[in-house]
């Protein structure tokens, strides 16, 4: 049995510019998340919209590719003799059994979407949160000076 599916997982990482760099948007997305729920970052609601609407695209793709990635999880029905049964567990192996394999890169790509989605969604209640204030402030200094 030919493995490629090491080929194929890098394939899967190269839609992000490669696995290191679908490594690096992991940790920028975590990092994004925790500058967001820190009020670090925060964006208005168009410029959310853009970023929630990429986002969101993106995750329509995999999750249309996911229905085809479950499969890859299950052992394949090779037949019962032992060539098969070692067939079949080494195709699993391959599929999913370290950070560079097609089921774990694949569900990496997933799990950063969505802590972009959620930074996304903090960033915006952030700008919105941030610009009442200011609303509120600079209320109070009119209020003050019409007096």
């Amino acid at each position: 049995m030919s493995d490629n599916s090491g080929d194929v997982a890098t394939q899967v990482a190269n839609v992000f510019g490669g696995e290191q760099q679908l490594n690096t948007m992991n940790t920028d997305a975590k990092r994004m998340l925790a500058d967001a729920q820190a009020g670090r970052w925060a964006v208005d609601e168009e410029t959310g919209t853009h970023l929630r609407r990429a986002v969101s695209q993106m995750q329509d793709q995999l999750t249309d590719v996911s229905r085809r990635v479950y499969l890859l999880k299950q052992a394949p029905k090779f037949g019962n003799d032992e060539y098969a049964r070692m067939a079949s567990a080494h195709f699993l192996q391959a599929m999913d059994s370290d950070d560079q394999s097609l089921v774990r890169v694949f569900e990496a790509a997933r799990e950063m979407l969505t802590t972009l989605s959620q930074a996304i969604e903090i960033a915006i209640s952030k700008y919105d949160a941030a610009d009442d204030a200011a609303t509120q402030a600079l209320s109070k200094f009119k209020d003050q000076g019409s007096r």
